[in-house]
């Protein structure tokens, strides 16, 4: 899967495997008007109605985007810690390391013994001890979890971007058509 979408990456035929509906293009904006038996003024609202849906889903998908982003070097960093971790204590090293007493205070241990697991903060305040095999296998599963998240938001965000564009163009094309008909109107009104 690309990890960069571009808007013209969709066919015609693409249904997004997300759910995200496709708008239609208008063509024909009186054979629309027409189709949908509705005058121009209800469709605008309709449209604009649609317009304002992809515009909130474009910006949960955004918020979720820069989520997975700022995720993927915590897996990342966590899962190399552990990787070391687990070097250190299979050559049988001393290992030797800083750790954090408050925010600016950190204190020198030296571990001697050789610890046969790892703990990792899950998350709202929960900390899960793990042998280092399952630590990695679950860190592992989390990074390409969230790395296939990620892919799947930037595919959405590309797709709706391009829905967006469809949907700004079918309300100028609308609207227009609206602005010359009633110019029209006017003409033949004074006209008589």
């Amino acid at each position: 899967m690309p990890s960069s979408w571009s808007a013209n990456v969709f066919s015609d035929d693409y249904i997004n495997a997300r759910g995200i509906p496709a708008v239609e293009f208008v063509s024909d904006v009186a054979m629309h008007l027409k189709a949908k038996d509705m005058n121009a003024e209800g469709c605008l609202k309709q449209m604009q109605e649609s317009y304002s849906k992809y515009k909130l889903m474009d910006y949960k998908l955004g918020q979720n985007k820069t989520s997975l982003k700022s995720k993927l070097p915590e897996i990342k960093k966590t899962l190399e810690m552990v990787q070391h971790l687990k070097k250190q204590v299979d050559a049988d090293e001393v290992i030797e390391t800083y750790f954090g007493l408050s925010d600016t205070v950190f204190a020198n241990a030296i571990i001697k013994d050789r610890p046969q697991s790892v703990g990792l903060w899950l998350g709202a305040n929960v900390m899960v001890e793990y042998t280092y095999e399952e630590a990695l296998d679950l860190l592992n599963n989390n990074l390409a979890a969230a790395q296939i998240n990620l892919d799947h938001t930037l595919e959405d965000l590309a797709y709706l971007r391009d829905q967006l564009t469809v949907s700004e163009v079918n309300i100028a094309r609308v609207y227009n058509f609206e602005v010359k008909n009633k110019r029209r109107l006017k003409a033949e009104a004074e006209a008589k």
